[in-house]
């Protein structure tokens, strides 16, 4: 788990923020975004549990958000604002179902509830084509990656987005016409959850867009 730490830890400290890559990053893909957010608050990027190249095995949404709220609580973090992209959207919104008292605001980006089963094969099938040399520069195992498409594609948020206590955002970028039903599904599920398509952005907001995810965290977060 990386981490950033402000100069000065006062009491009264926004809450921590925790930031969930998606499958085919690595924790460095938020780099952008914690630069530009970098002494405002304290921010993690752990390792979506499950994900890290060296772990045995892909978990699913429910084991993967009991490991990171296992994380948090190690941490010390009681509360946390928790942001989390595709398959880091997933757990997101697991772990702010399941342990609702450790979440005090979501932000969902391009996350699905039950991930359509036609996209699935064809994200693993375009991901074959990969070179994992590529992959592996990055941090990532094609592998794993493979196995995380499998998960997923057997995931279901639906029973979940009822429990969820914490305001929520939802993002998707306009050019990402694959996942904007499942945002729609999010925000239509969570109570009172609102949606907001993000212009000239596509799925990947933290690495594509992300001047314009940094803009929303702050007027979302500090509300």
């Amino acid at each position: 788990m990386t981490e950033a730490v402000p100069e000065t830890d006062a009491g009264g400290d926004p809450a921590p923020l925790v930031l969930l890559h998606g499958v085919g990053q690595a924790p460095m893909a938020w780099e952008d975004v914690v630069v530009a957010l970098y002494g405002s608050r304290r921010l993690l990027t752990p390792w979506v549990p499950g994900l890290r190249p060296t772990e045995q095995r892909v978990m699913p949404p429910d084991d993967a958000a009991a490991a990171l709220d296992q994380q948090l609580m190690l941490e010390g973090m009681q509360g946390v604002d928790l942001c989390g992209l595709s398959y880091g959207a997933m757990v997101a919104t697991r772990l702010a179902a399941d342990f609702p008292e450790r979440v005090r605001r979501l932000v969902l980006i391009a996350g699905q509830v039950r991930p359509p089963r036609m996209l699935m094969r064809a994200q693993g099938a375009a991901l074959r084509l990969v070179p994992a040399s590529r992959l592996a520069d990055a941090g990532v195992s094609k592998e794993r990656l493979l196995q995380a498409l499998e998960v997923a594609r057997s995931a279901d948020l639906t029973d979940a987005l009822p429990k969820v206590q914490a305001p929520t955002l939802v993002l998707v970028g306009a050019k990402d016409k694959a996942n904007q039903p499942g945002a729609r599904a999010l925000a239509d599920g969570i109570p009172g959850a609102r949606l907001r398509i993000v212009e000239g952005a596509g799925h990947a907001l933290n690495e594509d867009a992300p001047a314009a995810l940094v803009d929303l965290l702050r007027d979302f977060l500090d509300a």
